[in-house]
């Protein structure tokens, strides 16, 4: 397996291409060294059987799968040079182990592109077409394979052969001679002046040296060129005033005339029927040398001989707009205008031109854009309809420019809705609910009911009689023949934006908390997309080919509805959703809810949907879907961060860490409508599908011995079983304490300590039974203290790492509130505050356990740094206190005394300190006859019978034990440093000053000069 390298991501950020360099209609990307390429010049294109686009450049050879480039150069395949010309041909029918095509560097080198994306220096190439006769000749040149047109280098066919094979058909072109074998035996020769040799499809053709197309057989004729190139004002039958384009790997031709591209296609041989591609862009201005037309996706790759590569493809949707710079291209309500035509809430009216999204718009409607009522507009079936502007209500003609009627009511109107027969309904912004009825030509209103509720609108209805009514919070039912009125529980707490009705039942489009099918009194929610867009959905509109189109505020969204049906009934199938955003014609991610119609079919299939910048026309019919259905390849197998070859099955080493698999899928378009996911059977696992990482890598940690079976698999259709897998297996050898004989001689000999562990343990039980005094009490507790530390230690150690964490996120914000950071760092130091307390804790009864000669180690110790360490750790809680920890310590001073008991020492006296201190603790060292360190707080002064405690003189450490047994103190941290001081020697001198202020002297023996 050959290592590549990935050259960039793209995610979908391109080189900045101006608006004016993009034509009208299409969605232009550029790719260049700055964002994924090597090198600038893109001497060639071709796709492969697997659908990677793959680029030869100066620089390497270059694939790309739609996300990110990944050139191939010498320091990691067998080449020379890393200058590309281009591809060749495989000669012959490339099998499924042989290379499909071939890149040809400027040495020579032919470069195999295999069948698993991968690629090899295959130094016998002429090995596989000297098998075709007559091919086989004595004089065998490296170019003899006939490159693309325009070739990057000058071709003599008057001194030199050329070939080009089909299957098993082969041509050889010596100028004035092409001659045609099939199966090794000649079958026609065409002669003439010919200046290019070419296979369009499976036909051959020839270009004259007048520059015309000839088709070539037995009898070279003229080639009749038809379809939409006709259409263009500077083409003639007389003319040869085209630019001809050839890709001699896919064979497509491309005709260029008048800043227009067409895709020429052989029908029959010598008749082309050409299709437009490309239309107002100029070849020329961007050095473009190289083709590719994508059909099936309907992108076409463009390469420069400077600027890199282009991606320009049809878009399916357009925003129409009112071109004036007093225009309101915020959209929202909408309804059929006169003709094919929308009509919108400003008085924009938007006529559908043929063939095209594109809309003619017009200033049609003042009284509309002057009431500037925008989202209620109540469609009739005569075309008419109605608006609301404050106490009244309009009915206008279709055009939207004559008032038909006008009613007036006594409260506000907010939402309409038109039953079945067209009577009117009108919700007011207070609690009324009235109805419009036409008597003898007049439109009366009529009070019909009054809710417990204000502030509501009319998102829809479930069937002719019952209304749906949404407030900002709840949704209800009304019967307007019964007057029942009921909260739908189902949907409490939720923001509805529009509602759907079919016969499966009524669908919710919320905002916030996704959508749901409403059947009764059961709403059953949809999973959303990974990105959780679909949470803002705000229209549903269905298409005739059975699919919903969901809008929200991120774009919008495909998918089918019998998908939605069978997860509602409880099949919990997959929901595979179809993401289109502004690269699809949008002109903005961002579309328009809380409407009514939320969008609009016209007779012709258009559908109009509201944005915040333009109304998105677009004809479900017409769009073909970009389906990730390409296969799934593994690029890169890293075993502990070493390369491995890439195949179906894995032998892993003894004892890896982790096994890296870095997958990829050839797809054109946006990458969030891959959906890919892997599951890992073996030994103590179970199948289960979890979700690929954005990035496709699959990472596998603590995997025992055994044989696995890794299954990768990646959505391909709206189809419940729409799936392509790709499947690893992986065997990993037993490790030499994963035999059987290590674990029974492991089993012996634990079984061998147990029991010498369960005498040595029933020894030193009996032992300590027989000391039956106090002391052995006052160890039991120590040891249950320890226990409880050890308990606590680790998940205070986690969550002062959480805390390191969220406190560094919050440092790296630009706008995170102060009082947040404080906070933050204010936990973070108690939290690293109370875990060295428990730390502290546990060695001073670790201490307790060992023998007087071990329990401490006396060094010289600098008692600035020690002074300054412990009160970092009181950082926060002080300045959450408003007190202040000042040390007034020499930084040379240096005592004799072990640092970790001293340590402890002096954290409890300045936690005690801390707890009862108004403002200030005060830390000062004495340098005189006896060295002494003193730690002093304003907390109001210490009990007397305390400080009598603290100051109380003993011999030895037995001695202290014997009176520590029955305390009259409270507080285990004075209890800890009396101890350790008497253990250390170190004389405390406890007195309280003025009856508001505590000094604890600790009193050392002489100094340690520097």
């Amino acid at each position: 397996m050959l290592a590549f390298a990935l050259s960039a991501l793209r995610m979908f950020a391109s080189v900045y291409v101006s608006a004016q360099d993009a034509p009208e209609g299409y969605w232009l990307q550029r790719f260049t060294d700055e964002n994924g390429l090597p090198q600038n010049s893109v001497k060639a294109i071709v796709q492969d059987r697997n659908g990677f686009i793959w680029l030869t450049t100066e620089a390497g050879l270059v694939r790309f799968d739609g996300r990110r480039f990944v050139t191939f150069e010498k320091s990691l395949i067998p080449i020379s040079n890393n200058r590309f010309r281009g591809f060749i041909p495989f000669p012959g029918t490339a099998q499924d182990n042989s290379p499909e095509f071939y890149a040809l560097s400027e040495k020579n080198e032919y470069v195999g592109i295999q069948a698993n994306g991968q690629v090899s220096v295959d130094s016998s190439f002429y090995k596989h077409y000297k098998k075709f006769k007559p091919l086989a000749q004595n004089r065998i040149r490296y170019n003899s394979a006939l490159a693309s047109i325009p070739a990057l280098h000058a071709v003599f066919p008057d001194t030199e052969p050329y070939f080009l094979t089909s299957g098993d058909t082969a041509y050889i072109w010596q100028n004035p001679v092409i001659n045609c074998y099939k199966a090794g035996k000649r079958v026609f020769v065409s002669k003439g002046p010919f200046t290019h040799f070419l296979l369009i499809g499976p036909d051959p053709y020839a270009v004259d040296s007048e520059g015309d197309l000839k088709a070539i057989g037995p009898v070279t004729r003229d080639v009749v060129i038809e379809g939409e190139i006709e259409d263009n004002n500077l083409y003639s039958n007389n003319k040869n005033n085209y630019q001809l384009f050839w890709n001699n790997i896919s064979r497509q031709a491309f005709l260029y005339l008048g800043n227009a591209l067409y895709l020429a296609k052989s029908i029959a041989p010598g008749r082309l029927h050409t299709q437009l591609i490309l239309r107002d862009f100029d070849l020329e201005k961007f050095k473009v040398q190289s083709f590719y037309f994508d059909e099936a996706a309907g992108s076409l790759f463009l390469g420069s001989t400077t600027n890199g590569l282009y991606q320009l493809k049809k878009q399916d949707f357009h925003a129409n707009k009112l071109p004036a710079s007093d225009a309101d291209n915020v959209y929202y309500a909408q309804v059929p205008g006169a003709g094919l035509s929308v009509l919108t809430s400003q008085g924009y009216a938007f006529s559908a031109q043929p063939g095209t999204m594109k809309a003619i718009p017009e200033r049609l409607a003042p009284f509309l854009e002057k009431t500037g009522s925008r989202f209620h507009m109540a469609p009739c079936k005569d075309g008419s309809f109605w608006i609301q502007y404050a106490f009244d209500v309009f009915k206008m003609d279709p055009s939207g420019r004559k008032i038909l009627a006008n009613v007036k009511l006594p409260e506000k109107a907010k939402s309409l809705s038109i039953d079945s027969r067209g009577r009117l309904w009108v919700g007011c912004e207070t609690n009324g609910v009235y109805s419009v009825d036409e008597v003898n030509g007049q439109y009366l209103p009529k009070l019909r009911f009054r809710l417990n509720i204000h502030n509501y609108e009319i998102v829809g209805r479930e069937n002719d009689e019952t209304i749906l009514l949404a407030t900002e919070g709840n949704t209800y039912r009304l019967n307007t023949r019964t007057g029942t009125f009921k909260l739908i529980k189902a949907l409490k707490d939720m923001v509805v934006r529009s509602c759907y009705t079919t016969e499966e039942g009524t669908w919710i489009a919320t905002y916030g908390n996704g959508f749901f099918l409403l059947t009764g009194g059961k709403a059953v929610r949809f999973p959303l997309d990974d990105d959780r867009f679909l949470a803002t959905a705000h229209c549903i509109v269905e298409d005739r080919k059975g699919f919903f189109w969901i809008t929200t505020n991120r774009g919008l969204f495909q998918v089918t509805k019998q998908q939605l049906v069978d997860y509602a009934d409880g099949k919990r199938n997959l929901v595979y959703y179809l993401f289109y955003d502004k690269s699809n014609g949008f002109g903005s991610n961002e579309f328009n809810g809380g409407c009514y119609p939320c969008a609009v079919t016209l007779a012709n299939g258009i559908v109009s949907l509201p944005s915040i910048d333009g109304l998105v026309w677009f004809k479900p019919q017409d769009v073909r879907p970009a389906l990730p259905n390409r296969g799934i390849f593994i690029t890169t197998v890293l075993e502990d961060g070493k390369t491995m070859p890439v195949t179906d099955t894995l032998e892993m080493s003894h004892g890896f860490g982790q096994l890296r698999l870095e997958v990829t899928t050839p797809y054109l378009e946006n990458p969030k409508n891959i959906r890919m996911q892997y599951s890992l059977s073996g030994p103590g696992r179970t199948d289960g599908w979890v979700p690929v990482n954005p990035d496709f890598v699959v990472s596998l940690t603590g995997l025992s011995y055994g044989n696995y079976v890794l299954r990768i698999r990646k959505v391909t259709g709206f189809g419940t079983h729409d799936y392509t897998y790709k499947t690893v297996h992986l065997r990993i050898p037993r490790t030499w304490y994963e035999t059987w004989w290590f674990r029974l001689l492991a089993g012996v000999a634990l079984l061998g300590l147990f029991v010498l562990s369960v005498r040595a343990r029933s020894a030193y039980h009996i032992k300590k039974e027989r000391e039956a005094n106090l002391i052995r009490h006052y160890r039991v507790i120590s040891q249950i203290i320890a226990a409880v530390n050890h308990d606590i230690q680790t998940p205070l150690l986690y969550i002062g790492f959480s805390l390191k964490q969220f406190n560094a996120y919050f440092h790296r914000q630009p706008a995170v509130d102060p009082l947040i950071t404080r906070l933050s760092d204010e936990t973070l130091d108690t939290s690293q505050r109370l875990n060295t307390l428990t730390r502290s804790i546990l060695d001073y009864i670790k201490l307790q356990s060992k023998s007087p000669s071990e329990r401490w180690e006396i060094v010289p110790v600098n008692v600035a740094d020690l002074v300054a360490a412990t009160s970092r750790l009181f950082a926060g809680i002080a300045a959450h206190r408003e007190v202040e920890i000042k040390a007034m310590i020499d930084p040379r001073l240096t005592f004799h005394s072990d640092p970790n008991l001293l340590s402890i020492i002096i954290h409890n006296l300045i936690d005690n300190a801390l707890k009862v201190a108004q403002s200030t603790i005060m830390i000062t060292t004495c340098e005189g006859p006896v060295k002494q360190i003193t730690i002093e707080d304003d907390g109001g002064g210490m009990p007397a019978e305390l400080v009598d405690w603290l100051n109380q003189r003993y011999q030895s450490y037995e001695d202290w034990l014997r009176a520590s047994q029955n305390p009259g103190q409270k507080g285990i941290g004075l209890v800890i440093v009396k101890d350790l001081c008497v253990l250390l020697g170190i004389q405390i001198n406890a007195q309280v000053i003025d009856e508001s202020r505590t000094s604890i002297a600790l009193n050392f023996g002489r100094t340690i000069p520097n």
